[in-house]
Parts: structure tokens; C-alpha cells; sequence
């Protein structure tokens, strides 16, 4: 048989009975962000649902518009559509197991239907897309907060989905690009982007807005061990160095500079990063030789990215633009040729594998290379060897990474530490501000 969006070779025998499967298709188990449009001072701009589901579990909206100026934060709009179900077959379901879903999830349609019921579950977080019993808006009095639940326990994490064109009908296969209403099946509420006093939300109303549903990777054709887009990693330099930045004694200036550094620090949330791709459809495809990435330092939230005055260095989101923080793999540094590669739909080849594929990181806009400056001689004396990264027009023989992947629980915790670190600095900077006003002695 052949597989959707990757066209693979099959015996001869079974040739005739072969099905060609769209690749615009949706299939169960792919992963899919959720994007709007809405008009805000006369010009339209884009949005992916999103949700942290550390500390907060209400679901919010993502600005996407400014892409390539401010890196969305893709890896908290994923949701994975881990089953769909006719409606009916949803009301037996629920009817039989006495609201316990755990029964149906070996079932269900393959393929999305028009008219059918979907249970997304968050990716990252591993809970339910779900109507909430609780409302905050302040304009909408019948309408529910949308966010996360644990469990997919009863009918408030299924929602229906309906086509927005009369050009598609119920039961009709959703199409990647179509433009979709989802309506909540225990509120019969649609998802829905609202703006109240200038705040812009998602919850469950009466009223309608129209979503586009955007794979990001097909979980049926991941090939196990190659890099994918969106993945976390350690990039190791020869056994012992890996990319890093200074511990968190340090200033956060000092935070900011790159190292190769060798020790524990291997072992450390320091030293993990996540690979964004430039783009929103696809961006968890296998990664091929030459795609352009950012890479995102987990416990910073910043980008390794190359500025005009200090080089190398780590730079806020808010300033890391595509020019400045656009990065590719490279199996050599051999000169190739500079045609840019369209950008492939689907999940394309596996070419980056873990552990084995030697990669050598070039900046795309300049065409340097990621490499190494000279020890500091006193850093020798006092600890672990470190030695400042840089770009560089050659660099040196030994320039390539390893890349090592690193657990999703390691991962989260890492998310975690970021959060917690940016909530106790807003803490301790409001508290300072208001001694200075007092005329107390603020916290260091």
C-alpha cells in the first residue's frame, strides 16, 4: 500500500490493490496548529491557538504575523488529533462507557471528516483542547473559557467540525488549507477569537470564527532516530565539549555569551536548545541538509543569533529577525550551489540522524561558520575548559556538532526553570520599584 504524503515502493503483488491517498489530506495522529485572522486596526493579522499548561491552562493566542521579524513560539501551538469520531458514534460511546473515553481512542476515522467529532490533545502538555466551565470575558457573558483538562473524560474536551465554504459539505474529507468552524459538543459554543478593551482571547461564544488547520508533522511516517523539526538537543563538539552558556551565577549579561565547554555541563538544562524552523506548515518535518532554522536557548528563551556589536551572542526574541539568527546544517563546507530549496510539503526525507551525522552550523545570511576562539587561559586554571563561540569566514577542520536529543520530561523541566526565573524577576523588579519609591533599599 502506499503511504499518505510519502510515496514509498511495494511489492509487485500487491500493486493493484494500491490506494493513492491525497496529500492534503488530514490524517488521525498528525499534528496541527489552529490559526485565525483577525482585523485589528484595519490590518489583518494572524494568530495560532496556544496554550502553556505549566501554571496556566487557559488557552490564548499566539501572534504570527510578524514571523520573521518575532519567532512565534510554535512549540506550545502543536495539538495532536488523537481521534475522530461521527457524532453518533461519539453519543454511544459516551452512553456505553459512562462518560469514561478511554475505550474509544483504539477507534475512529483515519482520515478528518467534515461533521465528525475531534479530540485534540496539547502536544507539550500532553492535556485536551476543552470547554471550561469558567468565563472571564468581560463583554460576553455567555461564553466559556477554552483551555486544557488532564484527561478526556466526557464530552467537554470533543468538538465538532463544520466547513466554512459551501464548496464543502458534512462527511467530505478536510482539506490542509481549508477554512473551518469549531463548534464545542457540550456547550454547542463555537471556538472563537474575541477582543475585549484591547485583549485579544480565545473562548467558547456564540459567535463564529473561521480557522485554518496547518500540519506540522505526520506522527505516521516519523522515521525514529533523525532530527525533527522542533526538537530539543544537546550539540556535542568532539566526546566531551558541548554548546552552552555561563552558569546562573553569572550575570545575565554574562548569560548571554556562547561557550564550548566541557564537564557536567552535559548533563545540564544549560546546554539544551530547540531547532525552529522558519516556517509554520511542516515545521516538524525531518530537518534536510541546508534548511534554514533558528536555534533557541530552552532555559533563556533566546536565540543564538549574530549582532553588529558584540558578534555571537544570545539576543532577545523580540530582536532575533531572520538576518541575524538564521542558521542551516551542513554535511561539509564545500561550496554548493546557492539556488534557494523550495520548501518541501510533508515530511520529506530523514537525512540528519542522532548520534552519527556530523553537522557543520553556517549562518545563512553571511555564510559563516559556527566554530571556536582560543581558550582563555585563566578559565583553565579556575574550572572546565571553555572556549568562546564565534562565526568565523573558515573556522577550523573540527567544526562539526553531534547532535544528541534529549528527553521530553528534561525538556519541560527546562521550560519550567524559564518560567519560574521570569515570574520571581518580574516579582523582584515590581517589589523594587515600589521600595525606591518608599525610599527603602530595593533586593539585589
Amino acid at each position: 500500500m502506499f503511504c499518505h504524503r510519502d510515496v514509498r515502493k511495494c511489492p509487485v503483488k500487491t500493486l493493484k490493490y494500491a490506494v493513492f491517498v491525497s496529500s492534503e489530506d488530514i490524517f488521525k495522529d498528525d499534528e496541527v496548529v489552529l490559526q485565525c485572522v483577525a482585523c485589528i486596526q484595519k490590518e489583518n493579522r494572524k494568530f495560532c491557538l496556544s496554550a502553556e499548561g505549566l501554571g496556566n491552562r487557559l488557552c490564548y493566542l499566539e501572534p504570527t504575523s510578524e514571523a520573521k521579524y518575532v519567532p512565534p513560539d510554535l512549540c506550545i501551538c502543536n495539538f495532536v488529533l488523537e481521534q475522530s469520531l461521527s457524532v453518533r458514534a461519539l453519543q454511544e460511546m459516551l452512553a456505553k462507557t459512562g462518560q469514561n473515553n478511554d475505550a474509544a481512542h483504539g477507534g475512529g476515522h483515519r482520515t478528518l471528516l467534515y461533521g465528525h467529532a475531534i479530540l485534540l490533545r496539547h502536544s507539550f502538555s500532553g492535556m485536551y483542547l476543552t470547554c471550561l466551565k469558567t468565563s472571564r470575558s468581560l463583554t460576553d457573558k455567555l461564553s466559556f473559557d477554552v483551555g486544557l483538562q488532564e484527561d478526556s473524560t466526557g464530552e467537554a474536551c470533543w468538538w465538532t467540525i463544520h466547513p466554512a465554504s459551501k464548496q464543502r459539505s458534512e462527511g467530505e474529507k478536510v482539506r490542509i488549507g481549508d477554512d473551518l468552524i469549531l463548534v464545542s459538543v457540550s456547550s454547542e459554543r463555537y471556538l472563537h477569537l474575541s477582543i475585549s478593551n484591547g485583549n485579544i482571547q480565545v473562548d467558547a461564544s456564540f459567535m463564529q470564527t473561521l480557522w485554518n488547520v496547518h500540519p506540522t508533522c505526520s506522527g505516521s511516517n516519523v522515521e525514529e532516530g533523525y532530527l525533527l523539526g522542533g526538537h530539543v538537543m544537546r550539540l556535542f563538539h568532539g566526546h566531551d565539549e558541548v554548546l552552552t552558556i555561563p552558569g546562573s551565577d553569572q550575570s545575565e549579561e554574562q548569560q548571554r555569551i556562547v561557550n564550548y565547554e566541557t564537564g557536567k555541563v552535559g548533563a545540564k538544562a544549560r546546554s539544551l536548545w530547540r531547532l525552529e524552523p522558519l516556517r509554520i506548515s511542516w515545521c516538524g518535518s525531518h530537518i534536510r541538509w541546508g534548511q534554514p532554522f533558528r536555534l533557541r536557548h530552552l532555559t533563556t528563551g533566546h536565540y543564538l543569533a549574530l549582532t553588529e556589536d558584540r558578534g555571537l551572542v544570545l539576543q532577545d526574541r523580540e530582536k532575533s529577525d531572520t538576518a541575524s539568527t538564521a542558521l542551516c546544517f551542513r554535511a561539509s563546507k564545500e561550496k554548493l550551489e546557492s539556488s534557494p530549496k523550495r520548501d518541501i510539503e510533508g515530511m520529506g526525507v530523514a537525512e540528519i540522524k542522532y548520534g552519527d551525522s556530523l553537522c557543520f552550523v553556517m549562518h545563512m545570511a553571511t555564510g559563516l561558520w559556527l566554530s571556536y576562539q582560543a581558550p582563555d587561559v585563566k578559565s583553565t586554571r579556575l574550572g572546565p575548559l571553555k572556549r568562546r563561540a564565534c562565526l568565523h569566514a573558515e573556522g577550523h577542520m573540527d567544526d562539526g556538532f553531534t547532535l544528541q536529543r534529549c528527553q521530553h520530561e528534561e525538556s519541560r523541566a527546562a521550560r519550567i526553570i524559564r518560567n519560574t526565573t521570569r515570574l520571581f524577576s518580574r516579582f523582584i523588579s515590581s517589589r523594587n520599584s515600589v521600595l525606591e519609591v518608599l525610599g527603602r533599599i530595593p533586593l539585589s
